[in-house]
């Protein structure tokens, strides 16, 4: 008796999740929308990444051209300044050396000499 009870729930069981089964599977059309829609974003995603890298060629090629755009105006502006002066009297510009020179030599402009009365004895006037 334990033997056709046990086969004859077996096979409800398997009747009855065949039955959930074929009823929320639904019919494939929302698996091929999603498989759609994941077409769709791998493409967007590509088609953004192209133009992320699109756009930093061609900043990286304007960004070239700029620094040949200053060489040419550098070497312009010192040939032009020893042509017109003469050597000595101007400082070329060079790109790879700021002009800092004589900047050491004099103190922060916070630094005081001496006493100016600020803080010590001062004589106040009467407001009489």
């Amino acid at each position: 008796m334990n033997w056709a009870l046990g086969i004859l729930l077996f096979f409800a069981g398997t009747g009855v999740g065949y039955l959930l089964h074929w009823r929320f599977k639904g019919n494939g059309d929302d698996s091929q929308q999603l498989r759609r829609e994941l077409e769709q974003a791998r493409f967007d995603l590509d088609q953004q990444r192209q133009e992320v890298a699109d756009y930093f060629e061609q900043s990286r090629e304007l960004m070239m051209q700029l620094g040949q755009s200053l060489d040419k105006a550098n070497k312009f502006w010192n040939e032009s300044a020893q042509g017109m002066l003469g050597d000595g009297q101007v400082m070329p510009i060079t790109p790879s050396q700021p002009q800092l020179e004589g900047l050491e030599e004099f103190p922060p402009k916070d630094y005081v000499q001496g006493s100016h009365g600020i803080i010590g004895n001062q004589e106040k006037a009467a407001n009489s």
